[in-house]
């Protein structure tokens, strides 16, 4: 009964991460100052082929398990392959977090500003949420995860890699294929290392007493 209990509040604190995860997105959306760093990729590929930009987010959910399958071989948890229904699951959320958004709607540059830094820090608490748990992983934090083990590197510094990554992936498809930036502006440079370094400093102030709340 105690592991049936501690699951179910594990699979709740992972539920109110994912959800977490893509409200911090909706609302670096809202600011019209470019889209969360780990979305801008998908995006630009929404304008450049007839999928959608849930679809090229499932692409991408994808892509990310093939990542781990390769970089962890054995060490990768067959359980793992849920991420798939988690990337159905995530894009629902996105949806609804739009949806919850839609009034948002901030015109002075510095409150738009202040909506970014604030999304960053709803993304960045979504990202550690879903990941301490350690129930199903993300499909882009598992990945993530995936190349901070084996180069042995701390996991927010690779996310910002990573992210940084992505945003280059998208500079090119649009500049390649549109002529122009699809989804990017300043907002998406400042969100790279202000996720990351939230990322890092709540995983270091907040990890242990969430592992004790899913008493792990």
């Amino acid at each position: 009964m105690n592991q049936s209990s501690n699951m179910k509040r594990r699979v709740a604190v992972y539920v109110i991460g994912l959800f977490l995860y893509t409200l911090g997105i909706a609302l670096t959306v809202k600011t019209d100052l470019g889209i969360a760093p780990i979305s801008t990729f998908p995006y630009a590929l929404s304008f450049i082929t007839p999928f959608s930009f849930g679809v090229t987010t499932f692409f991408l959910t994808i892509a990310y398990i093939l990542i781990q399958v390769v970089l962890l071989g054995k060490e990768f948890e067959k359980r793992q392959y849920l991420q798939i229904i988690v990337g159905i699951l995530f894009s629902t959320f996105i949806d609804f977090s739009m949806m919850l958004v839609k009034n948002i709607q901030p015109e002075a540059y510095m409150s738009r500003m202040a909506l970014l830094i604030a999304g960053s820090f709803v993304l960045a608490v979504g990202i550690v949420l879903s990941v301490v748990p350690d129930v199903i992983t993300p499909p882009a934090e598992g990945a993530i995860g995936a190349i901070a083990k084996r180069l042995n590197k701390n996991f927010g510094n690779v996310k910002i890699a990573f992210d940084s990554t992505i945003v280059i992936l998208a500079v090119i498809v649009s500049m390649v294929f549109l002529g122009h930036l699809v989804g990017f502006k300043e907002g998406t440079i400042i969100s790279i290392p202000v996720t990351g370094f939230f990322v890092k400093w709540l995983l270091k102030a907040f990890k242990g007493k969430l592992e004790k709340i899913c008493k792990m």
